[in-house]
């Protein structure tokens, strides 16, 4: 099955392209006219997190599992537990063979032996109108964006944002944007 992924969908990562879990599932609904996708926790504590994901399409049943933990993932160490489904998510995904060339941003993207190639720089207008927009269709407000942002970054403004810490609430925020369609359907 080839990857239909749009460069907005590949984060680079020391010159390797590798494509958000967003990506695998644009593609997913793309191509199923029903798609299923369940996580159980299986692990928690204040450090670690392990969450299995199942993904139901027209071509089977696939299991993922996503870990995530504080001392590995700094940057979000207060989403442990949403970056390993995260990652579930998209090994699933891949299972299931979206983008099975590709490993998962999010599987290497909270490596802290991993550099971004655009980490240091400052987030594009893009980006940052990308954030205002999803915001806007969840209505969340000002002061409730300015938490999140906090809570994921520790930045108080969006214009002190680097390229990937914007992609991190990017991703956040779709993620929300696309429970909220689930709820509605």
């Amino acid at each position: 099955m080839a990857s239909n992924f749009k460069n907005e969908e590949l984060i680079k990562v020391q010159g390797k392209n590798y494509p958000l879990v967003g990506a695998r599932l644009r593609i997913a609904h793309e191509n199923n006219k029903q798609l299923s996708i369940e996580t159980i926790l299986q692990y928690y504590n204040n450090e670690n997190a392990i969450v299995q994901a199942l993904i139901r399409t027209e071509k089977g049943l696939f299991n993922g599992l996503g870990n995530a933990s504080i001392k590995r993932d700094k940057i979000l160490a207060n989403a442990i537990v949403e970056l390993a489904e995260t990652r579930a998510i998209a090994r699933a995904l891949r299972f299931a063979g979206y983008g099975v060339e590709y490993t998962g941003f999010e599987e290497v993207g909270g490596n802290s032996e991993t550099s971004l190639d655009d980490n240091d720089t400052n987030a594009s207008k893009t980006q940052l109108n990308v954030i205002f927009s999803i915001a806007k269709s969840l209505n969340v407000d000002n002061q409730a964006l300015r938490n999140i942002i906090i809570d994921l970054t520790g930045k108080n403004f969006t214009k002190d944002l680097s390229k990937r810490e914007a992609e991190i609430i990017i991703q956040s925020l779709k993620s929300s944007l696309n429970n909220e369609n689930k709820i509605l359907k």
